[in-house]
């Protein structure tokens, strides 16, 4: 009764299992993909206690499972992220979509608000990666840019969505969102001019990669917070909370 209970002819599906409190069994465990490269990289719960599983990774497939009326049934680039919303069951997709522009695009971290609402955070090296009006910043400004996405309820438009980024290569991994709706993200960058905040602990970039936590405002149009966290070696950021 899973969504799909067979493996697509490809390098690697994501899937995602579901485990009894005690560990003994399964409750359900289900292959999501299609036809070629597809990953998980972050699960989050519906805040409703509802048993609703929303999942983000990234997809090589063009054929990845999509649903009528989502943001985006293609897959647009080399690698799309995708959003989905698997039954408390795991029988069925409630929602899924493609997030993606002509290019790169990887979902790493997706985290929800107390209403209910999905954010997801990666890095993307398109272009025309979709954004919104009145964000942070619409235009890519390196090689691969960090990307925050609040999708729709429905799972069929962007509520916001905005690049973050310097003029180097910049990578995201972790979401939170805290009980006022301001989105908080963690990753890494080598970036010298990653946006940074005045007063902010650190706002000059120390070595080759720094880590960095930067917060953003409810609706995506400003920084409340931006800072680089580095010493004189590499540093990666990849879990907020």
């Amino acid at each position: 009764g899973a969504f799909q209970t067979t493996r697509q002819p490809s390098t690697n599906d994501a899937f995602v299992t579901k485990i009894n409190s005690t560990g003994t069994g399964l409750i359900y465990s289900t292959y999501l993909g299609g036809s070629a490269g597809d990953r998980g990289t972050g699960i989050v719960l519906d805040p409703s206690g509802n048993g609703v599983a929303h999942i983000t990774g990234f997809t090589f497939s063009s054929n990845f499972p999509t649903t009528i009326g989502a943001f985006q049934t293609t897959n647009r680039g080399s690698s799309d992220a995708f959003v989905v919303k698997l039954r408390d069951d795991g029988g069925a997709l409630l929602y899924s979509t493609y997030i993606g522009g002509s290019g790169g695009d990887w979902g790493r971290g997706i985290a929800m608000d107390p209403s209910g609402s999905v954010y997801i955070t990666g890095e993307t090296e398109s272009g025309d990666y979709p954004t919104t009006a009145g964000v942070l910043r619409n235009t890519l400004a390196g090689g691969t840019d960090v990307f925050v996405s609040k999708i729709m309820g429905d799972g069929t438009g962007l509520t916001y969505s905005t690049f973050v980024g310097g003029s180097g290569n910049d990578y995201s991994f972790g979401i939170a969102i805290d009980s006022s709706n301001t989105t908080h993200i963690v990753g890494y960058t080598v970036s010298a001019d990653f946006p940074t905040t005045l007063g902010a602990f650190q706002t000059v970039k120390n070595n080759v990669e720094d880590a960095f936590a930067t917060r953003l405002t409810g609706d995506g149009s400003g920084l409340i917070y931006s800072t680089f966290i580095g010493g004189d070696a590499s540093d990666f950021g990849y879990g907020i909370a």
